[in-house]
């Protein structure tokens, strides 16, 4: 699905259509459902065959996963759809699209209980995982994570978690967790590193078990820009606002920065959380006001509900996205999601020593 962006000080901007006909000859239609997201559907032959190919695998540890994502992207690519395989190179290669539904896919015949302590061994989901980097290494992504942030773990699971009762984070449940790009104190696509590794480009959740009660939202934010002035977006490009450092980081830190940037193509990149940014300035308020009224109209949000095995993809710096608040029961079958981050080029990573998906924050 093509989505416009409009920038006053740059009307003449010109699109590029990217060549995809090395990927497949067919002609898929564009669903542009009640979501207002592109998605595609994992045939159950597809299904199969994928669990039948990777489900003997041995992947105990994060540095095993990432070493054999490029084989599961391999075996992927043999036995997924021409649809499916399309999809996720558009969606990789244009600048255009920016959230993507995968559904269908499998996840293994025995699952564990919801992990309430927020943490799992890769091995208790290993289908799961594997799918999830392979789906990456379609896509032309690093998995990575982060020094201070999930232990340094690459796969964060997504659940109510004991301790977590009352905040808004990816652990919490019965708070509304507001509009957000992911780590927005950290450097975004168009600004140089300055010591810190930069803000991920790829955001997935892949849903492992669900609560048809609760929505998750996507807001495109080149439909939130189509609605505010220049001088309004130029405010947004000052560093008028104080970001702080998400709860799921140890350690607090803020910083004074831009909630936008556009890059050298006029492509507009955000690090909007509605949790974490203050403005500093009467300008910036006024600016954070008009900025949110458009990101809160109810034809910018597009809300699904994950259904087990479904995988959602976002451009994390092109889109934001909330959750609903919601009450967990507590008995081993709450919703769970796996998030992962993702780069393009792990130059934007500023890795440890011996860990090269790990990045200093």
């Amino acid at each position: 699905m093509l989505f416009l962006y409009i920038n006053l000080a740059f009307i003449d901007s010109m699109m590029v259509k990217k060549d995809l006909t090395k990927v497949s000859q067919v002609q898929i239609k564009q669903e542009s459902d009640v979501f207002g997201i592109s998605e595609c559907h994992v045939t159950y032959q597809s299904a199969q065959a994928l669990k039948s190919r990777l489900c003997t695998m041995s992947l105990s540890d994060d540095k095993q996963v990432i070493e054999a994502a490029e084989w599961i992207g391999c075996q992927m690519q043999d036995l997924l759809s021409e649809e499916v395989l399309l999809r996720i190179k558009s969606f990789s290669e244009s600048d255009q699209e920016s959230a993507l539904i995968i559904r269908g896919l499998p996840l293994g015949d025995t699952l564990p209980p919801t992990p309430y302590e927020g943490f799992i061994e890769n091995d208790e989901l290993l289908l799961a995982n594997a799918i999830h980097t392979g789906i990456y290494n379609l896509a032309g992504f690093h998995p990575i994570a982060y020094e201070h942030e999930n232990n340094g773990r690459i796969f964060r699971h997504v659940v109510p978690t004991k301790d977590a009762k009352g905040k808004k984070s990816s652990h919490g449940s019965d708070v509304t967790f507001g509009f957000h790009v992911d780590k927005p104190d950290l450097p975004i696509i168009p600004e140089s590193l300055n010591g810190k590794s930069a803000c991920p480009e790829l955001l997935s959740l892949m849903a492992i078990r669900s609560d048809l009660k609760v929505n998750s939202s996507v807001v495109l934010l080149d439909d939130v820009l189509s609605r505010l002035n220049q001088g309004v977006i130029q405010i947004l490009m000052s560093d008028q606002f104080l970001i702080s450092r998400p709860d799921s980081f140890s350690g607090s830190l803020s910083s004074r920065l831009p909630v936008l940037a556009f890059d050298r193509n006029n492509v507009a990149y955000s690090r909007y959380d509605k949790e974490n940014v203050t403005p500093i300035t009467p300008q910036a308020a006024a600016a954070l006001l008009m900025f949110e009224a458009a990101l809160e109209k109810p034809e910018n949000v597009h809300s699904t509900v994950f259904l087990p095995g479904d995988m959602l993809l976002i451009k994390n710096q092109r889109t934001l996205h909330r959750r609903e608040a919601y009450i967990p029961r507590e008995d081993g079958a709450d919703r769970w999601l796996i998030r992962l981050f993702g780069m393009k080029s792990k130059q934007r990573l500023l890795s440890l020593p011996n860990c090269s998906h790990i990045g200093k924050d």
